[in-house]
C-alpha cells in the first residue's frame, strides 16, 4: 500500500452535521477500498480562487491515508459523482 493525500473542498452551505457526514463518507471509501486513514485536518471555510459551480467560497480538509494503488481509481471515480464535494485532487505522498 502507497500513502496518499486527499485535499477536498465542500459545498459552504452545509450544516456542521452534513459536513461532517460527507466527510465520514469520504474516509469510508476509502476504508472500503481496503485502506487505512491517517491523519485529518480541518482548514475552514475559505474563499476559492475563482467560482465553481456558483460558489465562491468551500470548506476544505485534508486526510492522509493508505491505500492499494489499484484503488485509487476506484475513490476518484466514486467522488466524482458527489454533487456536495466541489473539488478534489488525491495525490501520492513522497517516499
Amino acid at each position: 500500500m502507497r500513502e496518499y493525500e486527499i485535499v477536498y473542498v465542500v459545498k459552504p452551505d452545509l450544516s456542521e452535521e452534513e459536513r461532517a457526514g460527507k466527510v465520514a463518507r469520504i474516509h469510508s471509501l476509502i476504508t472500503e477500498n481496503g485502506g487505512e486513514i491517517g491523519e485529518t485536518n480541518d482548514w475552514g471555510k475559505r474563499t476559492l480562487a475563482y467560482e465553481i459551480r456558483h460558489y465562491s467560497e468551500g470548506h476544505y480538509g485534508l486526510t492522509t491515508f493508505r491505500l492499494p494503488s489499484q484503488s485509487v481509481e476506484s475513490l476518484r471515480d466514486r467522488l466524482n459523482i458527489d454533487e456536495e464535494i466541489l473539488r478534489f485532487q488525491v495525490v501520492a505522498r513522497a517516499e
